[in-house]
């Protein structure tokens, strides 16, 4: 993995979120405009840059059991993740119940705004394809163990499954079907498919201009002391443990470098929204979200030129 490889979209990302800053800035954001963001990114963006995967992606096994292998990996090491936040939280002596937000800040990424974008501008579809395999498997700890993590008393239920019914999940099954089947649509959808893929990075990164701008216009300090942490655990020790596993493992360097990429990934952008809806502590995910992405325009490089290194 070449350390030149991820430094320049990560640069080129981190322009696009200045200039979401500027807009954000310079206009009124509102709820329902940054939840239309949301939903373009979400509904319509994401899905088609997992279908562009699939679409120009060659179709044999080895795709298949890679993206098997992801997926699991990917579902592995989330728990770890959210086990080791939750441990270290208690060891810093947090209370009980911050230290379930932390574990949720540490140990889960953003492997679907971020993670599929990044991974496309650096290995092309097929990038995209397993980076979204590995989304999948974190999708499915954060509406289930996550969930239940965030809340003191939580009773199981059917609506929360119900969340995992999205385009993007829907999209990565299509993809499959496309790739078992070797069924291809007619190339003006394709081409159009193509285009809205596009969107992705680039709204992706507008959206992290805006928080910035909105949280350092939230009244109330902006100190991240309490967040040094679950943010150094999540940008470097445990992107660090997953190269020390993948090291001893047979995978092909591609499927070791997209799980090395998508566990660097930052907290993820949704964290926010989960805080305060299980938690009521919409600030502490707001802050986590912000931090740690910024910080990771630095940490990303260097986990992968670390990962470089012992491969």
């Amino acid at each position: 993995m070449v350390f030149l490889s991820i430094l320049g979209p990560m640069c080129i990302m981190a322009v696009i979120s200045v200039i979401g800053y500027i807009i954000a800035k310079n206009n009124e954001i509102t709820k329902e405009s940054k939840q239309l963001l949301i939903n373009i990114m979400l509904n319509v963006a994401i899905p088609c840059l997992i279908l562009d995967g699939a679409f120009k992606t060659k179709v044999g096994q080895e795709l298949i059991s890679q993206l098997i292998t992801i997926f699991i990996f990917s579902i592995i090491i989330s728990l770890l993740g959210l086990i080791l936040g939750w441990v270290f939280a208690r060891i810093f002596n947090y209370s009980s119940s911050n230290a379930r937000k932390i574990a949720v800040i540490a140990g889960l990424g953003n492997t679907g705004f971020i993670g599929i974008p990044l991974c496309a501008e650096i290995f092309g579809p097929k990038g995209a394809l397993l980076a979204a395999a590995f989304d999948t498997g974190l999708g499915i700890i954060l509406f289930t163990v996550a969930i239940a993590l965030l809340q003191e008393n939580y009773r199981f239920s059917f609506s929360s499954l119900k969340q995992l019914i999205n385009p993007p999940i829907i999209s990565i099954f299509i993809a499959l079907f496309i790739i078992i089947t070797d069924i291809q649509p007619p190339q003006i959808i394709q081409q159009l498919n193509g285009m809205l893929a596009n969107l992705a990075t680039p709204l992706a990164m507008l959206y992290i201009g805006i928080l910035i701008r909105m949280m350092i216009t939230q009244k109330g300090a902006l100190s991240i002391s309490k967040l040094t942490m679950p943010i150094s655990l999540k940008l470097i020790v445990f992107p660090t443990l997953t190269i020390v596993l993948v090291v001893f493992t047979n995978f092909s360097m591609m499927v070791k470098q997209v799980i090395i990429i998508q566990a660097a990934m930052p907290t993820m952008t949704i964290a926010p929204v989960l805080l305060a809806r299980y938690a009521q502590d919409e600030e502490m995910g707001v802050k986590a979200a912000v931090f740690s992405t910024i910080c990771a325009i630095l940490t990303v490089p260097f986990i992968v030129f670390l990962g470089s290194k012992l491969f």
